[in-house]
């Protein structure tokens, strides 16, 4: 028995900002459909991946089966990043799976291979079952067709969970990880009894309006903002105008969060990044310097729901070996820094508003 896209995917999905519905079936993304071709190409690609959606569902059916479009990322080689599905059955890991076919693409690269892809789930004991299927960090995906077996029911799985919406460069997308439960943000959130929606956008945090007018629209009960690394390269923003940025970005997500918890995350450690920029750029060390600062100043004017983190307290220079290419942590590195944003915000108790900082 094959299930209504049109009628049942928005109540089944999860971790998406919008819908795009195509010939080939229903797209999940993490921007605004309406307004994705505001976006550079690169961001729309990043944005397109299925970093932290998820499809919940309970059914009593042994089995599902998905029928998809595919598309695999890569930057150097087809198969560099993973595209695996994460199954959790009542709450319990189930496995990972990979989809029967599904096609490979780069950024503005020729299709290799068919991108129409099959998986298969069940196996799962008889009665009324909750299902949640994590989608891969590193591919697009739409839905072609969601079938069950003939006479079973399927209905929508409210997730009650708090929001905490987080955007961020690669490490926040995660594309390297296993599966979307292993990204910092997921394993935070999921410690916190809550739920991530993941805006992570690898190579696009660009500290644009265009993100922060997402993150202003999305339902947030905390927000998460890991800034930095990407206008590292080429030297993006130079000392003005990167702090005018994150003024900026903070403005435009105040617009719609007057008063939900923000968390600045200034970028970890990067050893060749560090003590020096590119093309007249900041260096990791002052762009710190400077979101901390930032983030004073707009605690001095009366923002008290306002922090920051500095990267170095979820990844620093002891730890240069979890960094494999000198910039994008190990898995268990992920993990870590999920864990210790957790043990750093999530858990700790709301002692109230920060203090002002001296002579406000």
């Amino acid at each position: 028995m094959q299930i209504d896209l049109a009628q049942h995917l928005g109540s089944l999905l999860h971790g998406h900002v919008g819908l795009i519905r195509r010939a080939d079936g229903v797209q999940p993304v993490r921007l605004p459909a309406g307004e994705r071709r505001l976006h550079d190409p690169f961001t729309r690609w990043m944005a397109a991946m299925t970093a932290g959606i998820r499809l919940r569902l309970v059914t009593d059916s042994p089995w599902l089966r998905l029928s998809t479009t595919q598309h695999q990322a890569y930057l150097i080689r087809p198969g560099q990043w993973p595209a695996r599905y994460e199954l959790f059955v009542d709450g319990q890991p189930a496995g990972r799976f990979v989809a029967r076919g599904g096609a490979q693409r780069a950024p503005e690269g020729p299709l290799i291979g068919d991108p129409e892809a099959e998986l298969d789930l069940g196996g799962w004991s008889p009665g009324t079952r909750r299902i949640e299927l994590w989608f891969p960090q590193g591919a697009t995906v739409a839905l072609r067709r969601i079938a069950i077996a003939d006479g079973a029911r399927l209905e929508p799985w409210p997730d009650p969970r708090p929001v905490i919406v987080f955007h961020g460069s690669s490490i926040t997308h995660g594309v390297e990880v296993e599966s979307g439960s292993g990204s910092w943000p997921s394993v935070a959130a999921g410690l916190a009894g809550a739920q991530a929606v993941n805006l992570g956008w690898a190579g696009s945090c660009l500290m644009s309006g265009l993100a922060a007018r997402i993150v202003r629209d999305r339902p947030a009960d905390r927000i998460v903002l890991e800034l930095g690394i990407n206008v590292w390269g080429e030297g993006l923003l130079k000392e003005r105008t990167f702090a005018d940025a994150a003024h900026a970005m903070l403005a435009i997500i105040r617009e719609g969060h007057p008063d939900t918890p923000v968390t600045v995350v200034s970028p970890i450690f990067s050893p060749s990044r560090e003590a020096c920029g590119e093309a007249g750029g900041l260096s990791l060390q002052r762009m710190r310097a400077i979101l901390a600062g930032v983030v004073a100043d707009r605690v001095a004017i009366g923002d008290r729901r306002i922090a920051a983190l500095s990267g170095l307290d979820l990844l620093g220079p002891s730890e240069a070996r979890s960094l494999p290419d000198g910039l994008h942590p190990n898995l268990a590195a992920y993990r870590r820094i999920g864990a210790r944003f957790h043990a750093a915000v999530l858990a700790a108790p709301d002692a109230g508003p920060p203090a002002a900082p001296p002579g406000a």
